[in-house]
């Protein structure tokens, strides 16, 4: 359940990270000494709650449901778990590949777009052939880059209608205002990390070098495989760590650009709106900002040279052309065979790369998996699969539903936001206005996905294989997307940049968009026969909580039609921040293992998006009547059930949601239903005065 920001500017939900290791390190006192346990006792006992999400950790009796709710609905399946990592939504993730495969292996089931799939799946499956082709046809491409000796020879092979691949930069269609029209996006493509999910992160600047270290473990963790394929070119491990070395040290020189790094502070409230107006230019300004590579030529053999306006991190791709040189050719040629590596990763034969995984005592994927995941791509067959899963597993009437649903908590929010005190009436009507224009992408993006009738793949017996028809898929995919550069703005941009098989459902800021992907509704979530109560406490908190992104600190900088201007009126941010930071103020006080303490700072946009999700999920259960709050609450916790090893636990602090208990517990412990129900009192570990619970919207906030 992850917001996107503004794609504009790129501001990824890891985009604090940076921030949270500071204040690790900063307010940790005494760091455990190398080796230690970072629990210093079979039972941790935070403030107020054990972390019971970490292995080894769980009480050795079930707590009462007023002192931890969270562990005493989940206490058996995480005594279950403390060998194994689990997340109930995890354990339920699988689904969607269970049910397709069962299509796909249907043969009795005929379609255009199932034939093609099968085409697909079938010489996915096909190891020997894989094994013997090896990486046979990807030489060729490495090939011609190794070939190169200047700057001018790269810029040529990279414009070559014969090369097929962009090393160096990303595009996708995004836009500037839902009113206007569709506009492409312009980003970096990193080698060692994935541009759309951790960015530029990885590479802030920081003096510190216990942060230093930190983010450099947390970088070579990123980079696994990018790694292993180096080692499957036949590189030894000194030769890796001396490419990992330079590619980072290159990577580093303009990679810290490609997210923004705010603050959350009063004088900082703007400053992403800022950010994206400053973001916009045309082809000629874009290309005058980097004149060393070959920007114009680029964007035309992607099929994104006509586009009114592009949108770019200035800072990025200034920083990048100052070391687009001939000097740095050798470690230009690695990036670009790196990436050429990654992208084909899907459609080679994994026989060298799951050796390594297994040397290192990862899991690989068996030969149906591998299969099921060339055909679960982007640009391959994502679509296909998303549109049979709704089809053959949800049924008709799922969309209708979770539409409604959506409408309802929407409608449910208007009414907290027109009772909300410290909001005044100018700011209350640009929320409303917001709230009244959102576009809800459910199960698919509006308008339905594009058609895929053209693909035509080459069938194993005419000579095809996986990856010369994954080029034919990447080709067709790329064309539907450019050709939608100019047209009437489309509120669902991200659905073809992120496919909608991913289990997830988010906001977007640039359309102000809800998006629920079909991967995101497995069982746990969703079905036909489960009642409003279940799907209110599990997809309604969802859909909740992508709601209120709209209205947290980097989401209230964007208006109604995803333009840069802030929704709350100046007079209101103060008192606006002043809410928010104290939500912050008290995640700064939970402390989740001796001397490590949650950053607020870091999770407060998330918190945010929990809290105001959870009031208006059980505001809709109240008009809704006759809800079982205990109930409630059971399957709210249960969703969010799992369990990590304690080795994580520091990764999952860098992260800008809060941990699972955290996410279940606070939200419960600020609303009248927990305690008339439970019957949680002054004494009990859920117990929270009536003033220090904190309400941003309604009556009482």
């Amino acid at each position: 359940m992850k917001a996107s920001t503004n794609p504009i500017v790129r501001v990824a939900t890891f985009a604090l990270a940076v921030v949270t290791v500071v204040t690790l390190v900063a307010c940790g006192g005494d760091k455990p000494s190398e080796g230690s346990s970072i629990l210093e006792s079979s039972v941790l006992v935070g403030k107020p709650w054990v972390t019971s999400v970490i292995q080894g950790n769980l009480p050795p009796e079930q707590p009462l449901v007023t002192d931890d709710l969270y562990t005493h609905f989940n206490y058996d399946y995480l005594a279950s778990c403390q060998l194994v990592t689990s997340s109930m939504m995890g354990d339920h993730a699988g689904e969607l590949q269970t049910q397709n495969l069962k299509v796909i292996k249907n043969t009795s089931k005929v379609s255009h777009d199932l034939d093609q799939l099968r085409i697909f799946y079938n010489q996915g499956a096909d190891t020997e052939r894989l094994r013997q082709t090896g990486l046979a046809e990807v030489e060729p491409y490495l090939a011609r880059i190794d070939a190169l000796n200047s700057i001018e020879e790269m810029n040529a092979l990279l414009v070559a209608d014969d090369f097929p691949f962009s090393p160096f930069i990303m595009t996708y269609v995004t836009l500037s205002d839902t009113r206007g029209v569709n506009i492409v996006a312009v980003c970096p493509n990193l080698a060692l990390v994935d541009t759309l999910m951790e960015g530029g992160v990885y590479y802030q600047d920081t003096d510190d070098p216990d942060v230093r270290d930190m983010m450099a473990t947390a970088l070579e963790s990123s980079a696994a495989y990018a790694l292993i394929d180096l080692q499957t070119l036949g590189m030894d491990q000194d030769g890796v760590n001396e490419a990992f070395g330079a590619v980072a040290t290159f990577e580093r020189m303009h990679g810290k650009y490609a997210d923004y790094n705010g603050k959350y502070v009063r004088e900082d409230f703007g400053g992403m709106a800022e950010g994206v107006r400053n973001s916009m230019f045309t082809l000629d300004e874009l290309c005058a900002v980097s004149p060393n590579f070959p920007m114009r030529e680029t964007l035309n053999k992607l099929g994104m040279g006509a586009s009114p306006q592009y949108v770019v991190t200035p800072e990025w791709v200034a920083a990048f052309n100052g070391i687009w040189t001939t000097e740095n050719i050798n470690v230009i040629k690695l990036i670009a065979k790196m990436n050429v590596m990654k992208e084909t990763r899907p459609f080679r034969d994994p026989t060298t790369s799951n050796a390594v995984l297994e040397d290192m005592g990862r899991s690989v994927m068996d030969t149906e998996t591998f299969a099921y995941e060339a055909c679960d791509q982007m640009n391959t067959f994502s679509i296909t699969l998303a549109k049979t899963y709704i089809e053959e597993t949800l049924g008709a009437g799922a969309k209708e539903r979770m539409t409604k649903l959506s409408q309802d908590l929407i409608d449910t929010y208007k009414g907290l936001v027109a009772n909300t005190p410290w909001l005044g009436e100018q700011s209350k009507q640009r929320v409303i206005e917001k709230l009244d224009h959102i576009t809800l992408n459910v199960l698919e993006p509006v308008g339905g996905y594009y058609d895929m009738s053209g693909v035509e793949l080459v069938p194993t017996e005419a000579g095809g294989t996986l990856l010369g028809n994954y080029l034919k898929l990447r080709q067709y995919h790329q064309e539907r997307v450019s050709a939608m550069v100019g047209q009437p703005a489309q509120p669902a941009s991200l659905w073809y940049v992120l496919k909608p098989t991913l289990g997830n459902c988010f906001y977007d800021s640039s359309n102000n968009s809800i998006n629920i992907c079909p991967g995101y509704v497995t069982s746990l979530i969703y079905t036909d026969d489960m009642d409003d109560q279940d799907l209110l406490a599990g997809l309604g908190f969802t859909i909740g909580h992508e709601i209120s992104h709209g209205f947290d600190y980097q989401g209230a900088q964007f208006d109604a039609y995803g333009t840069p201007n802030p929704v709350f009126a100046d007079a209101d941010v103060d008192a606006f921040v002043v809410k928010s930071s104290s939500l912050a103020s008290y995640y700064s006080g939970l402390e989740v293992a001796p001397h490590m303490m949650v950053s607020g700072e870091t999770v407060v946009t998330e918190a945010t998006a929990d809290l105001c999700g959870m009031q208006a999920t059980l505001e809709l259960a109240n008009k809704y009547g006759g809800t079982d709050y205990r109930r409630f609450f059971r399957t709210f916790a249960n969703i969010w059930a799992s369990t990590l090893p304690e080795m994580y636990l520091p990764a999952l602090l860098l992260d800008t949601h809060t941990l699972d208990h955290h996410r279940v517990n606070v939200n419960a412990q600020m609303f009248e239903e927990l305690y008339e129900t439970l019957g949680v009192k002054e004494g009990d570990r859920m117990y929270l005065a009536p003033q220090e619970r904190i309400n941003i919207w309604g009556q009482n906030a």
